[in-house]
């Protein structure tokens, strides 16, 4: 069932960012380490962090996905500048890149055995939101 509900939920994050202008070439990033800082915390809320604010010229964002936790992960879905996925992922997991205004951004993460991942999206230096869970699922659409 969890399987199912993982599959369904791919289908319609990567069905939404292909509407807001996604479904280009797939990028596989392997992880960069996440600060300890970064590892600290979890749960549901949207938190801000420190870190620079300034944003990136042309009407840009500069855009942090991540997935914390431990172990390896069979794959990572995410929409950032384009769709992607990551494969046999061992965590920490971060794909950082410029984003425009107006794209829907999305990380997905599902934890193998009763175990819990945390995803989060950073944006100019903003955690804009943060989720925990055997899935867990980060969506945030920057704003024009």
């Amino acid at each position: 069932m969890r399987r199912i509900l993982m599959i369904c939920t791919v289908a319609g994050m990567l069905a939404s960012a292909t509407a807001c202008g996604g479904g280009g070439p797939k990028d596989d990033a392997k992880g960069e380490s996440a600060s300890p800082s970064e590892k600290a915390g979890s749960g549901g809320t949207a938190k801000k962090s420190g870190g620079s604010k300034s944003k990136p010229a042309g009407g840009a964002h500069k855009v942090v996905l991540e997935v914390l936790g431990s172990g390896e992960l069979p794959g990572i879905f995410y929409n950032a500048k384009s769709n992607g996925s990551a494969t046999n992922v061992k965590l920490p997991w971060k794909k950082t890149d410029q984003v425009p205004s107006g794209r829907l951004l999305a990380v997905l993460a599902s934890a193998p055995s009763q175990q819990k991942v945390t995803c989060s999206i950073t944006v100019d230096g903003s955690v804009v939101v943060k989720k925990t869970g055997e899935v867990a699922q980060c969506r945030y659409t920057l704003k024009k």
